[in-house]
């Protein structure tokens, strides 16, 4: 299901908060850990979930509470269609149910309190790496 990159080489990655300045900073974060990331930042999921019907991103870092469109309804258009990439959920909620909620999507790989510092992202790209196509051998953290 999941595959790791060849030595990590080239990888994209889906920033999508409705808050530009937290995709800046994110970016900035990522873009400091590595140089070679292709970062595509959504300030409005609307493009996002348009952009997920023909690009693969290796990674998507989500909020979950914006308007309009949540990262609950991307979560669950990427279900019905079957997109299977690792997810970061990244949100200022930090409710017991939105965590329990999360664990019910296979592809959330892990659950994240914003702001997240450059050492968190680090973190959270070295778990990613470890990940195999074993959907046992996936580290949920947070």
């Amino acid at each position: 299901m999941w595959q790791l990159k060849d030595n990590y080489k080239h990888m994209k990655v889906f920033l999508i908060d409705d808050q530009k300045i937290t995709n800046v900073l994110n970016r900035k974060y990522l873009s400091m850990i590595r140089e070679d990331l292709e970062i595509f930042d959504f300030d409005d999921p609307e493009l996002a979930m348009a952009a997920l019907e023909t690009e693969r991103p290796e990674l998507i870092f989500l909020d979950l509470n914006m308007p309009i469109v949540s990262g609950w309804d991307i979560l669950t258009f990427m279900r019905k269609r079957k997109i299977e990439i690792p997810v970061i959920i990244l949100t200022s909620s930090n409710s017991l149910q939105d965590r329990e909620k999360a664990n019910l999507f296979h592809n959330v790989f892990s659950f994240q309190l914003k702001p997240l510092t450059k050492n968190g992202f680090n973190d959270l790209l070295q778990g990613y790496y470890l990940l195999d196509d074993s959907s046992t051998a996936r580290k949920k953290t947070g």
